[in-house]
């Protein structure tokens, strides 16, 4: 029976920095799941997917956490189990790495180039936020020391080798009025995609906690990237071109391409299937354990047999009561102007969000309408 889709491998929910707004380690970390994934259960996963999927197309996603905690070796062991797989069984299984990159050693690299095609499109993603004056606001180590030299120079090992990197930023208090300043550092760093993520956590009325800000101050971000990459497309080459997301997801909805990121197709959650360290199956990590276990949780798959296994890989939304939630999170979005562009958004935050504040969610929507309104009139100027 075919199966395609991401499962996010989360070996630890552990990392050696303290990022200031981080919402995995201070919402779903250590205060939730202290275990770690051995190697062998980690493989073990692999193979029992492989024998009731024969024929799926998995990508699994090595995440965390910091996953590289895990070290060389479990990194190296567990490529070698995606290729002796892929050779046992009609499958086509990738990998990718979500990384802070302080651990990025020779090693890794070396390991990763030996795997190159094992690497979906040969890509490292980074986490980064901007030049060292903006990162070192937010991310720093455990013991409050910058980073940034070590994620730099991990970027150049990246790109001395035949890998290449995207970034994915967080906006936050520290970086969404500096648009500009964060554009140009992705540039000149030449990442291959550069992916940005909005910071709304808030506390239980809705205020901006942690970094935080409003979806407005999210948009208005990305509308002043969109004009900065539409006024430097003419000077892009292809080995030099820029991949924005969500500028990219909303410019393939409006021209009715394909959309990878979830939160603009039609398709919410089911694509992903979030394996945390305790063996805990989630549709994705953007659901809060605490409040929403009823509507996102799928089991675990250390207590699953192999047959309720294929129904939670195949139909993760019967297994809990998302399509309940779906209907309730969608409200009025169907008859709204911009549903065929946004579908909604992402659910957990929209949702979160009318839970705290009718004006929070407004604004997310009202945020939505404003950047795919402003991507639209460049994109038809452009072509007009």
């Amino acid at each position: 029976m075919q199966l395609a889709k991401t499962i996010v491998i989360k070996p630890t929910m552990n990392c050696n920095l303290r990022c200031g707004y981080c919402y995995e380690f201070i919402r779903n970390g250590t205060t939730y799941c202290k275990d770690t994934m051995s190697i062998d259960q980690l493989t073990g996963i692999v193979w029992r997917t492989a024998k009731i999927f024969p024929d799926s197309k998995i990508l699994w996603m090595f995440h965390g956490g910091e996953p590289l905690l895990q070290g060389a070796a479990y990194l190296e062991k567990f490529a070698d189990c995606i290729r002796e797989v892929n050779k046992e069984y009609p499958v086509d299984y990738k990998i990718a790495l979500q990384t802070n990159a302080t651990l990025l050693t020779d090693e890794c690299i070396r390991i990763l180039e030996k795997n190159a095609d094992l690497l979906s499109e040969r890509i490292v993603s980074i986490s980064i936020d901007g030049p060292q004056r903006i990162n070192d606001m937010t991310r720093y180590s455990v013991e409050g020391k910058s980073p940034f030299k070590e994620i730099e120079a991990a970027i150049q090992r990246v790109k001395n080798s035949e890998l290449v990197f995207s970034t994915i930023s967080v906006v936050g208090t520290h970086n969404v009025k500096c648009a500009k300043e964060v554009f140009e550092y992705m540039k000149d760093l030449g990442a291959n995609l550069c992916k940005f993520v909005p910071n709304y956590n808030s506390d239980s009325n809705g205020n901006a906690e942690m970094y935080g800000i409003r979806p407005m101050e999210f948009a208005e971000f990305m509308c002043e990237i969109f004009d900065l990459w539409m006024h430097d497309l003419p000077n892009q080459t292809k080995e030099t071109q820029m991949i924005i997301d969500p500028i990219a997801s909303i410019i393939c909805t409006l021209s009715k391409s394909v959309v990878t990121w979830c939160e603009y197709r039609e398709e919410k959650c089911s694509n992903f299937t979030c394996i945390y360290p305790n063996g805990e199956m989630w549709l994705c990590d953007n659901f809060i354990h605490e409040s929403m276990k009823e509507t996102a949780y799928v089991k675990n798959i250390y207590e699953v047999s192999d047959e309720e296994l294929k129904t939670i890989l195949l139909t993760p939304n019967r297994v809990c009561k998302f399509d309940e939630f779906f209907s309730k999170a969608m409200g009025k979005c169907s008859d709204c102007e911009i549903y065929e562009h946004c579908k909604g958004g992402c659910l957990p935050t929209h949702n979160e969000m009318l839970k705290k504040s009718k004006s929070l969610y407004e604004d997310y929507c009202g945020a939505k309408k404003l950047l795919i309104h402003h991507i639209k009139r460049g994109v038809d100027l452009a072509l007009s």
